[in-house]
């Protein structure tokens, strides 16, 4: 199938599992991508194994120059960013009382501060491309209150905010 020829997708957290779905998925349908992680033996040999229409560079979501550099790389290999797909997350387990401040801002950074990131980082190459579209994951947990993922919980609504 080609129903995304003329995409080129840039797909944070794209390692493995939902990640590594929506890049399967995206590169199935003729897409081209760019995806990133920390897990880099993972996203090696998932690249690897999809061929030349994919590269993975290492990405630390919370980190401005690594998305910079991802950016980079999709305009270089392939053109302009068409479509961002915010994946990377964590959950962290703890309550009010037992997370510390340190464990509370990981998930923040991660999952609310990365999905920024990548949107600020990507605009301009989906402007360059004249359309495209902002996927950013989020969860159940963006739409009610959970029992002991207090941090995960507000990074997820976070997220549906910043959509």
């Amino acid at each position: 199938m080609n129903r995304f020829s003329s995409t080129v997708a840039l797909v944070s957290g794209g390692a493995r599992g939902m990640g590594a779905s929506h890049v399967r998925g995206l590169v199935a349908e003729g897409a081209k991508v760019v995806f990133g992680d920390v897990l880099d033996v993972e996203g090696k040999a998932l690249a690897a194994e999809l061929g030349t229409s994919v590269r993975y560079v290492h990405l630390d979501v919370t980190d401005l120059s690594h998305w910079e550099g991802a950016v980079q790389t999709a305009e270089s290999e392939f053109g302009p960013v068409t479509l961002l797909v915010n994946n990377a997350g964590i959950v962290a387990f703890g309550g009010i009382d037992s997370m510390t401040p340190e464990e509370f801002r990981r998930v923040i950074d991660i999952n609310l501060t990365g999905t920024w990131l990548g949107m600020h980082t990507t605009v301009g190459s989906l402007k360059k491309s004249k359309g495209g579209a902002i996927i950013n994951i989020s969860s159940t947990a963006g739409l009610m209150g959970y029992a002991s993922i207090g941090a995960y919980t507000a990074s997820k609504w976070g997220v549906r905010g910043l959509t």
